[in-house]
């Protein structure tokens, strides 16, 4: 049965050539449009995605703020500064925070024999890596004994290495921070972050905080990161924290102005909300493209049910009934589409060769490894999404020529000519 409709479906396409070779051109080209869009909605969301897992996971940026409400005597507009004494108490008092770190900032000449550059310098602790995606291409992070000895060590991002070192070796060397020297033991991977503070990590050196004293005042934090335990309770986590830096500055928990909290979750919704936009903006075209394809495959099938009129006429003389007939001419058009799907699907896979890689993040951040360009390349869902569309554009275009050929009346189907 399943051998003998393809045969009608080739027999049927074969009666005219041309309108044939047309017909499953339009189909594969609608085929092709369709997974060539998926793909790279499936890269795009593949970029977008990697830039925000560098940034850190769960990971939320607290600020010094302002008071906007009163509290415990004290009058609104009351500006709130972090210490060190805070990281302490919010590791000791809330239990849904993973890791804390303070984070000291401050922009000095940087230099390396001959070569000077003016970057970023952030003074962490030994938690702070692991909270913010640190990736090492060389060397170590900065350890727990780095920041109790205090140690004039130094990570170095992957930019920040290039322009001093220019490819030599970075590892034991000796740079110096503002005039003060400190040893390189760390380079950290290219980091394609979409989400970044105080600059790209690339350019930025990371030293222990207890070091930093040597460069700046370490009274006041210029922030301090948070990793939560689980993103399920970041929210929870947050409140915990507010709740207490406000017994230890004395503002009320409500007060969001006190302290501003850039957290994962907000980045990740809004990502999310620009991902799922775009797929269903692509996923639409695409099935509109498809459609295209699929005018042409009814226009064939109702050509192909006014050619065989006599046929069904006999067929329903012989005894076929209406769901016959109209199962045999849906199944057609479903072979015909499959035709057309194979041959889009090779048209796909060329392009998506061709195509390769569009520039994106690493043309911005000038990422010689494109790891955060978007890479067309067809997956598994963007197969089996295609092969549905298809699948339903074939039946929906088959189903009114299949049932106009159900409907005929055998006598007058006879005296066609």
């Amino acid at each position: 049965m399943i051998l003998e409709i393809f045969r009608e479906a080739f027999v049927s396409l074969g009666r005219n050539r041309t309108r044939a070779i047309l017909t499953l051109l339009g189909m594969g080209w609608g085929v092709a449009c369709f997974v060539i869009l998926f793909a790279w909605g499936d890269g795009f969301a593949h970029a977008l995605n990697l830039g925000m897992a560098y940034f850190g996971d769960n990971v939320s940026i607290v600020w010094n703020g302002q008071t906007s409400l009163q509290a415990g005597g004290q009058r609104a507009g009351r500006r709130i500064q972090m210490q060190l004494d805070d990281v302490d108490a919010v590791r000791k008092n809330a239990n849904l925070i993973r890791r804390v770190s303070p984070e000291f900032f401050g922009t000095f000449a940087i230099q390396m024999r001959q070569r000077l550059t003016q970057q970023g310098v952030r003074g962490v602790n030994q938690e702070y890596g692991a909270m913010r995606g640190h990736f090492l291409d060389q060397g170590r992070l900065v350890s727990a004994e780095d920041v109790r000895s205090g140690r004039r060590v130094a990570v170095l991002g992957q930019g920040l290495a290039e322009r001093l070192f220019a490819g030599a070796p970075a590892l034991d060397e000796e740079i110096k921070i503002g005039g003060v020297p400190f040893v390189v033991v760390g380079v950290l991977k290219k980091k394609v972050s979409m989400s970044n503070y105080f600059g790209q990590d690339d350019f930025n050196a990371f030293i222990p905080y207890t070091a930093m004293t040597r460069l700046r005042q370490t009274r006041f934090l210029s922030v301090m990161v948070l990793q939560t335990v689980s993103p399920m309770l970041e929210e929870q986590a947050l409140r915990q924290f507010r709740v207490v830096m406000a017994k230890r500055h004395n503002f009320s928990p409500d007060d969001d102005k006190a302290l501003l909290i850039h957290n994962w979750r907000e980045m990740a919704d809004i990502i999310g909300g620009v991902v799922l936009g775009m797929q269903i903006f692509l996923l639409v075209m695409g099935a509109l493209t498809l459609s295209i394809g699929g005018v042409g495959l009814m226009n064939v099938m109702l050509v192909a049910v006014t050619e065989r009129t006599r046929e069904i006429g006999i067929r329903k003389a012989l005894g076929a009934r209406r769901r016959h007939i109209l199962l045999q001419f849906l199944l057609e058009a479903l072979a015909i589409a499959l035709f057309g799907g194979i041959l889009g699907y090779a048209l796909a896979e060329a392009a998506a060769a061709a195509i390769g890689v569009i520039p994106f993040w690493s043309t911005i951040m000038s990422d010689a490894t494109r790891q955060a360009d978007i890479h067309i390349i067809i997956s598994a869902r963007a197969f089996l999404t295609s092969f549905i569309t298809l699948a339903l554009v074939g039946l929906l275009s088959g189903f009114f020529p299949a049932l106009r050929a159900s409907r005929l009346v055998p006598v007058e189907a006879l005296r066609y000519e």
